[in-house]
């Protein structure tokens, strides 16, 4: 059984632990980079705005997992760091990704990966102001909504990839009937 570390504290990213549990992983959550050495994998979780560099703790966790060739799963702004990461700009504020309260649902178009994993016309959830600008070396866009937003990418060589929107709200316990079936990303992402 793998581990996923999440980069956290007791009672954050419950959904998340949830997810990659019902996928047949267990979770690793802490403040601590040095709880990630024995962990099998990284997962980049949602949360603020980035608003320059990474910080220490993350640039030095992606690090960590990048150079062992660990694999690394970002959504939403996990995968907006994986960009920053990678050499790639954000747009600070996008509009009609977001709503007042709860997730806005929309139609994106998947390809490769995801199109493989989800299918090729899929609706997501959406819930967030900032997006990629200009794409990170060696990235790869796998998935973009109909206004051309950058939904879904992965790493050329590496097995990282990243969602924009959120797989751990319409999966497992929280599966929806009006968005994908999220769930195959998680049990890829503990299969790699």
């Amino acid at each position: 059984m793998k581990t996923v570390f999440i980069y956290g504290t007791t009672g954050q990213y419950d959904n998340y632990r949830t997810a990659i549990q019902c996928a047949g992983g267990n979770v690793q959550l802490s403040l601590d980079p040095r709880r990630s050495f024995d962990c099998d994998a990284l997962l980049l979780p949602g949360g603020g705005d980035i608003l320059g560099p990474l910080d220490g703790e993350e640039q030095y966790l992606l690090q960590l997992f990048i150079v062992s060739s660990r694999p690394v799963f970002g959504i939403c702004r996990g995968m907006q760091a994986l960009n920053v990461y990678f050499g790639g700009t954000l747009h600070r504020y996008i509009s009609g990704h977001q709503q007042p309260t709860g997730d806005l649902i929309h139609l994106t178009h998947a390809d490769g990966l995801l199109g493989r994993l989800l299918g090729h016309e899929i609706a997501v959830t959406s819930c967030h102001h900032q997006a990629i600008r200009s794409l990170g070396s060696d990235l790869v866009v796998l998935q973009r909504s109909e206004d051309g937003i950058v939904e879904g990418l992965c790493h050329a060589t590496r097995p990282i990839f990243g969602v924009q929107w959120h797989p751990e709200r319409q999966s497992y316990h929280l599966r929806r009937a009006d968005a994908v079936d999220a769930a195959p990303l998680f049990s890829y992402f503990l299969s790699l």
